[in-house]
């Protein structure tokens, strides 16, 4: 665990370093490739993190953690398409809310498509522990669970989000 501390540290640390003090999830300060770039850079720092504290959390060997580098490769593939339509939709909800006329009438579309994609979301990360808590015993499948739910929380206050600590 005390890895998984260092790691979290470490790229808490290269987030908070890098680029712009604007809202790059907003586009201020970057164009569009260089937002690209970030988001991708994120997810891969992300998906790393992640990776650890799972091989940890499961004491897994080095086979088995590459192997799980690529479940949580093809999970993450999957969330794509649905991490994106959430950020758009969140972009229009967040020009109407600042009183952009042409988002102002597609509001209750763009709530919507967040509240689906969150509930895809939710069904993901069902998957993703079915997928990875396959043939573990009951204390692993525990802690595959908190582990999860840690490093989610931790992801999201990395990001800027709030924590269920903090909410």
């Amino acid at each position: 665990m005390k890895k998984l501390v260092v790691v979290l540290a470490l790229v808490s640390s290269s987030l908070a370093l890098a680029g712009p003090k604007k809202d790059p999830s907003r586009g201020e300060g970057l164009d569009p490739e260089e937002r690209v770039e970030r988001r991708e850079e994120r997810a891969k720092q992300a998906r790393m993190v992640l990776l650890v504290a799972i091989a940890e959390a499961l004491e897994l060997s080095e086979a088995q953690a590459l192997k799980l580098s690529e479940t949580l490769r093809a999970l993450d593939e999957k969330r794509r398409p649905v991490r994106e339509a959430m950020f758009e939709a969140m972009r229009q909800v967040r020009a109407a809310a600042e009183g952009d006329p042409a988002a102002l009438g597609a509001v209750d579309q763009s709530v919507q498509r967040v509240l689906e994609g969150r509930a895809q979301m939710a069904q993901l990360d069902k998957e993703l522990f079915t997928t990875l808590a396959q043939g573990q015993p009951p204390q692993k499948k525990a802690r595959l669970a908190l582990v999860l739910a840690k490093v989610g929380d931790e992801l999201r206050r990395m990001k800027g989000g709030k924590g269920r600590r903090h909410r």
